[in-house]
Protein backbone atom coordinates (compact mmCIF):
# COMPACT_ATOMS: atom_id res chain seq x y z
CA UNK A 1 0.00 0.00 0.00
CA UNK A 2 1.16 3.40 -0.69
CA UNK A 3 -0.25 6.85 0.43
CA UNK A 4 -1.48 9.68 -1.59
CA UNK A 5 -2.91 10.52 -4.62
CA UNK A 6 -3.21 8.04 -7.82
CA UNK A 7 -1.67 9.29 -10.74
CA UNK A 8 -4.16 10.89 -13.46
CA UNK A 9 -4.71 9.29 -16.25
CA UNK A 10 -4.58 10.86 -19.67
CA UNK A 11 -6.63 10.07 -22.73
CA UNK A 12 -5.30 9.67 -25.49
CA UNK A 13 -6.18 11.25 -28.45
CA UNK A 14 -5.87 10.06 -31.97
CA UNK A 15 -5.46 11.42 -35.49
CA UNK A 16 -4.74 15.02 -33.86
CA UNK A 17 -1.94 16.77 -34.76
CA UNK A 18 -0.13 18.77 -31.81
CA UNK A 19 3.23 21.14 -32.31
CA UNK A 20 5.73 21.51 -30.44
CA UNK A 21 8.46 24.11 -30.07
CA UNK A 22 11.16 22.88 -27.87
CA UNK A 23 13.30 25.10 -26.31
CA UNK A 24 16.53 24.96 -23.08
CA UNK A 25 14.17 25.53 -20.42
CA UNK A 26 10.63 25.86 -22.21
CA UNK A 27 7.81 23.63 -24.28
CA UNK A 28 5.33 25.76 -26.58
CA UNK A 29 2.44 23.46 -26.88
CA UNK A 30 -0.14 23.98 -29.15
CA UNK A 31 -3.04 21.35 -29.77
CA UNK A 32 -6.36 21.87 -31.67
CA UNK A 33 -8.04 24.31 -29.16
CA UNK A 34 -5.25 24.79 -26.92
CA UNK A 35 -2.03 26.70 -26.38
CA UNK A 36 0.40 26.12 -23.25
CA UNK A 37 4.14 27.12 -22.53
CA UNK A 38 5.42 25.19 -19.92
CA UNK A 39 8.51 25.06 -18.20
CA UNK A 40 10.59 21.64 -18.50
CA UNK A 41 10.86 19.85 -15.19
CA UNK A 42 9.61 22.72 -13.25
CA UNK A 43 9.93 20.34 -9.91
CA UNK A 44 13.44 18.96 -10.65
CA UNK A 45 15.57 21.52 -8.25
CA UNK A 46 19.30 20.80 -8.97
CA UNK A 47 21.33 21.87 -5.27
CA UNK A 48 23.84 23.69 -6.73
CA UNK A 49 25.25 24.61 -3.67
CA UNK A 50 25.38 21.09 -1.99
CA UNK A 51 26.83 19.75 -5.22
CA UNK A 52 29.52 21.52 -5.36
CA UNK A 53 30.36 21.49 -1.75
CA UNK A 54 30.39 17.62 -2.13
CA UNK A 55 32.61 17.77 -5.75
CA UNK A 56 35.24 19.86 -3.67
CA UNK A 57 35.45 17.54 -0.82
CA UNK A 58 35.90 14.75 -2.90
CA UNK A 59 38.73 16.77 -4.39
CA UNK A 60 40.60 17.46 -1.30
CA UNK A 61 40.28 13.92 -0.43
CA UNK A 62 41.77 12.73 -3.70
CA UNK A 63 44.68 15.41 -2.84
CA UNK A 64 45.49 14.38 0.44
CA UNK A 65 45.17 10.50 -0.04
CA UNK A 66 46.94 10.96 -3.22
CA UNK A 67 49.85 13.44 -3.61
CA UNK A 68 51.84 11.45 -6.16
CA UNK A 69 49.15 11.97 -8.88
CA UNK A 70 49.69 15.77 -9.14
CA UNK A 71 52.24 18.03 -10.17
CA UNK A 72 53.93 21.25 -7.70
CA UNK A 73 51.05 23.29 -9.56
CA UNK A 74 48.21 21.14 -8.51
CA UNK A 75 47.58 19.78 -11.88
CA UNK A 76 46.75 15.54 -12.57
CA UNK A 77 49.71 13.96 -13.81
CA UNK A 78 48.63 12.06 -17.03
CA UNK A 79 48.85 8.49 -16.36
CA UNK A 80 48.08 8.08 -13.02
CA UNK A 81 45.52 6.11 -10.66
CA UNK A 82 44.47 7.07 -7.51
CA UNK A 83 43.67 4.87 -4.49
CA UNK A 84 40.19 6.58 -2.97
CA UNK A 85 39.89 6.45 0.68
CA UNK A 86 37.18 5.54 2.44
CA UNK A 87 35.95 9.16 3.24
CA UNK A 88 36.38 9.59 -0.94
CA UNK A 89 34.24 6.67 -1.29
CA UNK A 90 31.25 7.88 1.42
CA UNK A 91 31.81 11.60 0.09
CA UNK A 92 31.07 10.10 -3.94
CA UNK A 93 28.00 7.96 -2.60
CA UNK A 94 26.32 10.74 -1.60
CA UNK A 95 26.73 12.95 -4.47
CA UNK A 96 26.05 9.54 -6.60
CA UNK A 97 22.36 9.66 -4.18
CA UNK A 98 22.07 13.40 -4.90
CA UNK A 99 22.48 12.38 -8.73
CA UNK A 100 19.99 9.26 -8.69
CA UNK A 101 17.35 11.24 -7.25
CA UNK A 102 17.04 14.26 -10.05
CA UNK A 103 17.36 11.55 -12.34
CA UNK A 104 14.15 9.78 -10.98
CA UNK A 105 12.30 13.09 -10.57
CA UNK A 106 13.52 14.03 -13.98
CA UNK A 107 11.87 10.90 -15.71
CA UNK A 108 9.11 11.04 -13.64
CA UNK A 109 8.34 14.54 -14.89
CA UNK A 110 9.33 13.70 -18.82
CA UNK A 111 6.53 10.96 -18.45
CA UNK A 112 3.92 12.93 -17.07
CA UNK A 113 4.25 16.23 -19.54
CA UNK A 114 4.48 13.12 -22.32
CA UNK A 115 1.07 11.97 -21.23
CA UNK A 116 0.00 15.63 -21.36
CA UNK A 117 0.73 15.84 -24.82
CA UNK A 118 -0.37 12.59 -25.98
CA UNK A 119 -3.93 14.01 -24.33
CA UNK A 120 -3.87 16.55 -27.17
CA UNK A 121 -3.10 14.37 -30.33
CA UNK A 122 -0.78 11.18 -31.02
CA UNK A 123 0.60 13.12 -34.34
CA UNK A 124 3.63 15.19 -33.01
CA UNK A 125 5.47 17.68 -35.32
CA UNK A 126 8.24 19.77 -34.29
CA UNK A 127 11.38 21.29 -35.33
CA UNK A 128 14.67 19.60 -35.51
CA UNK A 129 16.95 20.37 -33.17
CA UNK A 130 20.78 20.01 -32.08
CA UNK A 131 20.80 18.97 -28.75
CA UNK A 132 24.67 19.02 -28.69
CA UNK A 133 24.41 22.71 -29.55
CA UNK A 134 21.77 23.16 -26.50
CA UNK A 135 24.34 21.75 -24.17
CA UNK A 136 27.24 23.61 -25.45
CA UNK A 137 25.78 27.21 -25.01
CA UNK A 138 22.98 26.44 -21.94
CA UNK A 139 24.99 23.05 -20.18
CA UNK A 140 23.29 24.03 -16.82
CA UNK A 141 19.64 24.22 -17.95
CA UNK A 142 20.48 21.34 -20.05
CA UNK A 143 21.98 18.78 -17.29
CA UNK A 144 18.40 19.22 -15.11
CA UNK A 145 16.14 19.41 -17.97
CA UNK A 146 17.04 16.86 -20.60
CA UNK A 147 14.93 17.91 -23.17
CA UNK A 148 16.70 15.67 -25.67
CA UNK A 149 16.06 12.71 -23.55
CA UNK A 150 12.41 13.72 -23.24
CA UNK A 151 11.69 13.98 -26.85
CA UNK A 152 12.92 10.50 -26.84
CA UNK A 153 10.38 9.46 -24.57
CA UNK A 154 8.10 11.48 -26.49
CA UNK A 155 8.57 9.59 -29.53
CA UNK A 156 8.10 6.25 -28.36
CA UNK A 157 4.87 7.16 -25.95
CA UNK A 158 3.53 8.37 -29.34
CA UNK A 159 4.67 5.33 -31.59
CA UNK A 160 2.99 3.15 -29.14
CA UNK A 161 -0.35 5.40 -29.50
CA UNK A 162 -0.69 4.74 -32.91
CA UNK A 163 0.93 8.14 -33.86
CA UNK A 164 4.81 9.48 -34.16
CA UNK A 165 6.45 12.47 -33.98
CA UNK A 166 7.87 14.12 -37.06
CA UNK A 167 11.12 16.26 -36.52
CA UNK A 168 10.94 19.30 -39.31
CA UNK A 169 13.73 20.70 -41.43
CA UNK A 170 14.87 23.89 -39.28
CA UNK A 171 17.03 25.68 -42.11
CA UNK A 172 14.17 25.46 -44.62
CA UNK A 173 11.01 25.92 -42.34
CA UNK A 174 12.41 28.51 -40.00
CA UNK A 175 9.35 28.55 -37.85
CA UNK A 176 10.90 31.72 -35.58
CA UNK A 177 11.32 33.80 -38.45
CA UNK A 178 8.16 33.10 -40.68
CA UNK A 179 4.93 35.28 -40.86
CA UNK A 180 2.28 33.54 -41.88
CA UNK A 181 0.14 36.58 -43.18
CA UNK A 182 3.45 38.59 -45.28
CA UNK A 183 5.42 35.20 -46.00
CA UNK A 184 8.33 36.83 -44.93
CA UNK A 185 11.41 35.49 -42.83
CA UNK A 186 12.39 38.32 -40.57
CA UNK A 187 15.52 37.58 -38.01
CA UNK A 188 15.04 38.11 -34.41
CA UNK A 189 17.14 38.64 -31.42
CA UNK A 190 16.71 36.05 -28.82
CA UNK A 191 15.59 39.08 -26.34
CA UNK A 192 12.41 39.57 -28.82
CA UNK A 193 10.18 36.57 -27.09
CA UNK A 194 6.49 38.27 -28.92
CA UNK A 195 6.54 38.48 -32.78
CA UNK A 196 3.92 41.19 -34.24
CA UNK A 197 2.11 39.89 -36.91
CA UNK A 198 2.34 41.13 -40.52
CA UNK A 199 -0.81 43.14 -40.24
CA UNK A 200 -0.79 45.15 -37.50
CA UNK A 201 -3.57 43.65 -35.81
CA UNK A 202 -1.69 42.14 -32.94
CA UNK A 203 1.09 40.27 -30.91
CA UNK A 204 1.60 36.61 -30.84
CA UNK A 205 4.41 35.02 -28.10
CA UNK A 206 6.91 33.66 -30.36
CA UNK A 207 7.43 30.12 -29.00
CA UNK A 208 3.77 29.86 -29.28
CA UNK A 209 3.67 31.26 -32.95
CA UNK A 210 6.29 28.62 -33.25
CA UNK A 211 4.44 25.52 -32.16
CA UNK A 212 1.44 26.79 -34.11
CA UNK A 213 3.24 27.00 -37.27
CA UNK A 214 5.18 23.43 -36.51
CA UNK A 215 1.17 22.25 -36.59
CA UNK A 216 0.50 23.58 -39.28
CA UNK A 217 3.49 21.86 -42.21
CA UNK A 218 2.76 20.20 -44.57
CA UNK A 219 5.05 17.92 -46.36
CA UNK A 220 8.16 19.89 -44.56
CA UNK A 221 6.78 23.42 -46.41
CA UNK A 222 4.71 26.40 -44.93
CA UNK A 223 1.17 26.23 -47.32
CA UNK A 224 -0.17 30.12 -46.29
CA UNK A 225 -3.44 29.01 -47.54
CA UNK A 226 -3.80 26.24 -45.04
CA UNK A 227 -2.21 28.12 -42.21
CA UNK A 228 -4.27 30.89 -42.46
CA UNK A 229 -7.42 28.46 -42.79
CA UNK A 230 -5.81 26.86 -39.39
CA UNK A 231 -4.83 30.60 -37.77
CA UNK A 232 -8.83 31.07 -37.74
CA UNK A 233 -9.66 28.39 -35.59
CA UNK A 234 -7.02 28.39 -33.64
CA UNK A 235 -6.94 32.18 -32.45
CA UNK A 236 -9.83 32.15 -29.64
CA UNK A 237 -7.64 29.76 -28.24
CA UNK A 238 -4.89 32.00 -28.28
CA UNK A 239 -7.04 35.12 -27.09
CA UNK A 240 -8.20 32.77 -24.43
CA UNK A 241 -5.03 31.75 -22.96
CA UNK A 242 -3.65 35.30 -23.60
CA UNK A 243 -0.66 34.65 -25.59
CA UNK A 244 -2.54 36.64 -28.72
CA UNK A 245 -2.22 40.40 -27.73
CA UNK A 246 -2.52 44.14 -28.49
CA UNK A 247 0.70 44.33 -26.98
CA UNK A 248 3.36 42.46 -25.60
CA UNK A 249 3.42 41.19 -21.80
CA UNK A 250 5.23 39.61 -19.14
CA UNK A 251 4.25 35.63 -18.56
CA UNK A 252 5.62 33.74 -16.90
CA UNK A 253 5.58 29.65 -18.15
CA UNK A 254 3.46 27.18 -16.23
CA UNK A 255 3.87 23.99 -14.91
CA UNK A 256 1.49 21.84 -16.63
CA UNK A 257 -0.34 21.70 -20.08
CA UNK A 258 -4.03 23.24 -20.02
CA UNK A 259 -6.37 21.13 -22.35
CA UNK A 260 -9.84 22.48 -23.41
Amino acid sequence: MQEGIQPHHHHRTKDAVVGLDVGPSTLAVVGEHSASLVRFCATVLQPWKETRRLQRAMDRSKRATNPHCFHENGTWKRGQRFTPSKRYTKIRAEYAEVERKLAAERKRSHGELANQILALGNSIQAEKVSYISFQRNYGKSIKVRAPGMFIEQLRRKAESAGGGLVELNTSVLKMSQYDHITQVYTKKPLSQRWHTLGDGSGVVQRDIYSAFLARCVMGNAHHPSHIEEMWAAQKPALLQTGWLRHEPAKIEPSGTITVQ
